[in-house]
């Protein structure tokens, strides 16, 4: 069972309970009365619950408040016709009213039938999109989620012609992390390192893990030299602190390579390539650097390549 059903069992109970309750006294003097009040109620109380949660189908969420406010209204009218004959000795037919109220009744009771399902798949539907494109140790975005928002955001910021720049960012030495501390002292490495990330960036940016240790980051409207200052920012932070885990202190550093749309395309898979091509460079040059131009256009060949990362 899971939790946010544990949560709502006790409502289940109390909604159980309380028709076991009412329905010996429906048939007896101020029975409906008192029926019609209570229910009255739980359509108010669930209004106010509607109107509180987070959904993605704002306006399936206001249709069904609509409805919990339109038919608790109707049962308090309910209520108050089926109190004049206690509280009055005048006879008065109200037949005819409350068959209105029985249909209004009926109409918005399959109207919120019809909205429900539409607000619950909605959230269901939000869930799974960030479960996908989430990665699941550090909970940043992983690589489809950084393209498909990173897609989004180039197209806003090319139609204003504002700046647009990438970070590849790969952790110096990890093989040696893993190889001497083991697999979970890497990953606290890279939850470590993704949280060091996230401290320097603004609410704007995005931050994604698309490899085993690499970390590619998004900063929209930052031209090449404020990326640069940004990452080199990151990469001194990392410099200056230490892991400690399970009675070990490391000492990490990382390498990055920075591009930009001023001088590239503002495709986000050419971007990416550019900086992926950088951060070659920067740890070519003896890593723990940030490098933002092809200076001397050095690339090694896939075997160099393999013992560099």
């Amino acid at each position: 069972m899971s939790h946010k059903t544990k949560a709502a069992l006790p409502y289940f109970i109390v909604l159980a309970t309380s028709a076991l309750l009412l329905l010996p006294l429906y048939d007896l003097s101020g029975g409906q009365l008192l029926t019609t009040i209570i229910i009255a109620t739980l359509f108010l109380h669930a209004a106010t619950i509607v109107y509180k949660i987070h959904t993605n189908a704002h306006i399936q969420q206001k249709i069904l408040l609509a409805c919990f406010c339109i038919h608790s209204l109707i049962m308090f009218i309910q209520a108050a016709l089926l109190a004049v004959p206690i509280i009055s000795a005048t006879v008065y037919d109200f037949t005819q009213p409350l068959q209105v109220i029985l249909i209004n009744h009926l109409i918005l009771a399959t109207a919120t039938a019809v909205v429900m399902p539409f607000v619950l798949f909605a959230d269901l539907e939000a869930k799974l999109q960030r479960l996908v494109n989430r990665d699941a140790l550090t909970n940043l975005l992983n690589r489809r989620g950084f393209f498909i928002n990173g897609d989004k955001i180039s197209k806003e910021l090319k139609s204003h012609k504002h700046a647009l720049s990438v970070v590849m960012i790969d952790i110096d030495h990890f093989k040696k992390v893993n190889d001497q501390y083991g697999h979970s002292t890497g990953d606290m490495a890279i939850k470590w390192i993704a949280q060091h990330i996230l401290n320097q960036l603004n609410d704007n940016d995005i931050a994604a893990r698309i490899g085993g240790e690499e970390f590619a980051i998004l900063l929209p409207e930052q031209t090449l030299n404020q990326a640069k200052r940004t990452t080199q920012n990151i990469c001194l932070a990392i410099r200056e602190n230490t892991l400690k885990y399970k009675g070990n202190t490391l000492n990490l550093s990382v390498s990055a390579g920075v591009s930009c749309c001023d001088t590239h395309s503002c495709s986000i898979k050419r971007l990416l390539e550019f900086a992926d091509k950088r951060l070659y460079i920067a740890k070519s040059q003896g890593r723990d650097q940030v490098v933002s131009t092809d200076q001397n256009q050095f690339l090694p060949n896939e075997n160099i390549a393999a013992q560099i990362r």
